[in-house]
């Protein structure tokens, strides 16, 4: 056989071929002298081959998780991340719900305060002309009195009188 040269000697991965096809065709040339010695040598083989499926294996699965995890605290973080922003949004509307509750109940208020001003004005006002008839009937039962008893010669109406009958 002969070998390619590389920079330093002969090319490493072509010699490491040839000897692994060396041993390989031992192997067999092994076998074939003795059949006991070629189930023992399948067996192994097939123990080799086991282990390494079962290691290969081990790593696809370790790959998996891993790769599971990372996927998973990925999407907690975005769960987190759109949770922290439905909280905020859920806050403002909240605080908006809540000044324009605030808005509506001080106009409400005013309103109201307003109209018991407006009613205490009318009452008021109702309360004096109260008092000012009661007091023209006063004046007017003082004249219908001296009517009666004669005491009045004058025959024209005091000026609480003539405000009751509509002159003034």
């Amino acid at each position: 056989m002969r070998f390619s040269t590389a920079i330093r000697g002969y090319d490493r991965d072509e010699v490491d071929r040839y000897v692994t096809r060396a041993n390989q065709v031992l192997a067999e040339l092994q076998i074939t002298a003795a059949p006991e010695s070629a189930i023992k040598h399948a067996l192994e083989e097939v123990s080799e081959q086991r282990r390494s499926v079962i290691e290969e294996a081990h790593q696809a699965a370790e790959e998996i998780t891993s790769r599971s995890r990372a996927k998973a605290d990925d999407r907690v973080q975005e769960a987190t991340k759109e949770a922290e922003k439905l909280r905020s949004a859920a806050a403002e509307e909240a605080r908006e719900v809540r000044e324009a509750a605030e808005r509506e109940a001080q106009q409400i208020r005013e309103a109201v305060e307003a109209r018991v001003r407006e009613l205490e004005a009318q009452v008021e006002a109702m309360m004096e002309k109260r008092a000012s008839v009661i007091e023209e009937l006063g004046e007017l039962a003082r004249s219908l009195d001296n009517v009666v008893d004669g005491k009045g010669d004058d025959p024209s109406p005091t000026p609480a009188a003539a405000h009751a009958d509509g002159a003034g």
